[in-house]
């Protein structure tokens, strides 16, 4: 038998900076919301003699190590569990801010807990943006490194999310390095100022009122190595948006619209963006 499970993604509607740790993570401040079914899993318990566990990826290609085998890995140390077979349907590519492998890993945690009633593995043990994919709630309020998640309980309706993916992509490492060399180890707000602004954007999107530039302090850092972002967040405000920004530490980036927008003709004009290499419209 075999199961099949979607995986979700997020974008950060801001994403503030307001320290670094003395664990070597940055303390982050950040609103988070749910791209639902982005992509998806077929898990397949193989519970014949000497198998292995595989992990095959078609569509996007994924470097490295495949944080699924993580996932497998730390089940394997805590229960018998059988063999997995794993087809992952990527449709995100790695280093876009989307958390498409996060989502990924936080789905086959689900699964796995599900599955085995006496194991149980917490979505921090895996990574930063897990614990968000496992909290049930499409808008949340993210501290930490990621794993402290507040679920909003008085939510800003959701939007129409249109996501412009750039050839570029933005390894997070890499990212954090460039945003500590701009900013020089000082960052512009406090845990209270990221707070506050995140408390105020909330009651504005509520409204749908229009917020412009969403605050990312990633953006001035990757704005300067690709001036192309202003021209994709032009084409957002001409396009209806309410709001536009860069999604985690780059690379994609979007814009939301309120659930009455049509966004066919968006489509077309976008595609003369070629720098941009796939587009996502998430309802």
């Amino acid at each position: 038998m075999s199961f099949f499970i979607r995986s979700n993604a997020k974008i950060n509607i801001s994403l503030r900076v307001v320290g670094k740790r003395t664990d070597g993570y940055h303390e982050l401040r950040s609103l988070f919301f749910l791209l639902s079914s982005m992509e998806s899993l077929t898990i397949t318990p193989q519970y014949d003699h000497n198998v292995n566990d595989i992990v095959e990826v078609s569509g996007e290609n994924v470097p490295g190590r495949n944080i699924l085998e993580d996932v497998i890995a730390l089940a394997g140390k805590r229960a018998d569990i059988p063999a997995l077979r794993i087809r992952l349907e990527k449709s995100i590519p790695p280093g876009s801010g989307m958390g498409g492998g996060s989502g990924n890993a936080a789905a086959l945690v689900y699964w796995i807990n599900s599955m085995w009633s006496d194991l149980t593995i917490r979505g921090e043990e895996i990574g930063s943006d897990v614990p968000f994919f496992l909290c049930g709630s499409s808008w949340a309020i993210v501290r930490g490194r990621g794993e402290k998640v507040f679920p909003l309980f008085s939510p800003p309706p959701s939007p129409k999310v249109l996501v412009a993916v750039p050839e570029w992509q933005t390894p997070t490492g890499e990212a954090y390095s460039l945003l500590d060399t701009f900013r020089g180890g000082e960052y512009p707000l406090s845990e209270k100022g990221a707070e506050a602004e995140i408390d105020s954007l909330i009651a504005r999107l509520r409204d749908e009122k229009n917020v412009g530039l969403l605050p990312n302090d990633f953006a001035p850092v990757l704005l300067k190595a690709h001036p192309e972002y202003e021209r994709v967040f032009d084409f957002f405000k001409a396009s209806g948006a309410f709001g536009w920004g860069i999604t985690g530490s780059g690379s994609a980036a979007f814009g939301l619209f309120s659930k009455s927008m049509n966004l066919s003709d968006s489509f077309r004009e976008m595609s003369g963006l070629k720098w941009i290499r796939k587009i996502f419209c998430v309802e």
